[in-house]
């Protein structure tokens, strides 16, 4: 019975070992690329300890970083910079927000998309204009003017906001 008994506790510990291996898992940091240890450097100390998933999303982003052009670096680490400056109550807004927005269906975040291509790309003075009318308005005026704009052209959602709807 006691050797039963040990037998079972001995399994127990290699099936936990084998399962915490195996969270352990992901790639040592002798077998990542000279490429991929240079960029992410920052994280030499902590990689082996990381899970695989997060070394795999942290050498994902080092890819696509290699692949970015110098003036998409230096775009890139502006809005990082941006970020780090927000207040803390603001990084989680954002993040809230972005966790919705992965849960809207693939077609409602193409038109989200889309609409912030559109706003982007407008001369700074018309984005300036749009947003301060639209601050003015009262909530249900809000609301009107989301459920009008989903069906407008560009064309109409631009003299919308210039007051000749």
């Amino acid at each position: 019975m006691n050797r039963r008994i040990a037998s079972l506790v001995a399994l127990f510990i290699f099936v936990l070992a084998g399962l915490a291996w195996g969270q352990a898992g992901g790639t040592s940091w002798d077998r990542l690329t000279p490429q991929e240890q240079k960029t992410l450097q920052p994280f030499k100390e902590r990689w082996n300890t990381m899970t695989p998933d997060r070394q795999e999303r942290l050498r994902n982003g080092a890819d696509r970083w290699q692949r970015m052009t110098p003036a998409e670096r230096d775009q890139a680490n502006q809005r990082y910079q941006k970020w780090r400056e927000l207040p803390p109550e603001r990084k989680e807004t954002i993040r809230k927000r972005y966790e919705e927005f992965k849960k809207l269906p693939p077609n409602e975040q193409k038109q989200i998309r889309e609409r912030s291509n559109w706003y982007r790309e407008l001369p700074q003075e018309e984005r300036r204009s749009i947003r301060d009318k639209y601050q003015q308005m009262t909530p249900e005026q809000r609301q009107d003017a989301k459920q009008k704009f989903r069906t407008m052209t560009p064309d109409e959602k631009r003299n919308y906001f210039k007051g000749k709807k």
